[in-house]
């Protein structure tokens, strides 16, 4: 995902930054500090290469799961920033590319998104990127994405998003005043737990394909996307799921019916993500949140760091 933005000042916006850390360190809260992280990291990957001070536009690419030879379609959207909020750019071209090889152009709908049918090949998480070449090229945008197209028989692995991160996920709304200013990220993930990237790279890179599920049911998928590839977790699907006690049942459901029926475990921090993966004989890796005291399931594996998940799996 990348964005352009011509129209903030560069001066307005570091005032603005500057008092909401001012507002977050007034509540001396750790949660706070981390959300600062989040907004900082969010609005930084905005910038003023290439398009007028009229003008603010991002391209946003979605990942999307198939296997080989099976027609997926892969979908970008367009949008303008206004003062009056984001809005789709419609009847826009919008160019597909995969893996270097251009596929085709597909025209924006009233909403901006532009989609374009096609069946992979090749199997592995393949490199999606989509253009919009506008009038002057100089103000031509690009977005990132994946195709995940993966062999069905491979085993898959849930990473719950809590067990990645130091401390716990801020879910708490921005204050009234700072949310008329920074993007709301929904779900602040902030500093990723030690050794996490590292583990799941080898893990993915060998043997399983990862889906990340945000079981707070606040998450943005466009923010969890950004924020993995800013800390170099490999690629998988993510599915955010409702805070209820039924939606991971029901994703384990929804997998099987879709056609992934080989998930074969999951790394969660919580008693009640332990209880669904045992009570489906899936293998559970749990590293709990230190300091807070839970009873697991005795078939779960309680762990400390990530450096001993992989011998467990």
């Amino acid at each position: 995902m990348r964005f352009l933005l011509g129209s903030a000042e560069e001066g307005s916006f570091n005032s603005d930054l500057y008092e909401y850390q001012t507002v977050v360190g007034m509540k001396n809260n750790h949660s706070w500090m981390l959300l600062v992280g989040s907004l900082v990291g969010l609005c930084t990957v905005f910038s003023s290469v290439g398009v007028s001070q009229e003008r603010a536009v991002e391209l946003y690419v979605t990942d999307v799961l198939t296997f080989p030879s099976r027609p997926v379609q892969l979908e970008a959207r367009l949008i303008e920033h206004r003062p009056e909020g984001k809005q789709g750019m419609p009847q826009e071209p919008v160019e597909f590319v995969l893996q270097g090889r251009v596929l085709g152009t597909a025209i924006t709908d009233t909403e901006g998104w532009a989609r374009l049918e096609f069946a992979p090949k090749m199997r592995g998480n393949l490199s999606l990127r989509v253009k919009w070449a506008t009038p002057v090229k100089a103000e031509a945008v690009e977005g990132s994405g994946v195709l995940l197209s993966w062999e069905r028989r491979r085993p898959i692995l849930l990473i719950d998003l809590a067990v990645l991160v130091e401390g716990e996920l801020v879910t708490e709304p921005l204050p009234p005043k700072m949310a008329k200013r920074f993007p709301d990220p929904g779900l602040t993930l902030g500093k990723p737990s030690a050794a996490a990237p590292e583990e799941l790279r080898k893990l993915a890179k060998f043997y399983y394909n990862l889906v990340y599920v945000d079981r707070t049911g606040k998450g943005r998928i466009e923010v969890i996307q950004s924020w993995l590839r800013k800390q170099e977790f490999p690629p998988g699907m993510i599915r955010i799921l409702s805070s209820t006690p039924t939606s991971l049942p029901d994703l384990l459901q929804g997998l099987k019916e879709e056609g992934w029926e080989n998930v074969s475990g999951g790394i969660g921090r919580t008693a009640d993500f332990a209880e669904v993966l045992v009570k489906n004989r899936l293998q559970t890796i749990i590293l709990p949140l230190p300091g807070k005291d839970e009873r697991f399931p005795r078939r779960a594996i309680i762990l400390n760091d990530w450096s001993r998940v992989r011998r467990h799996l």
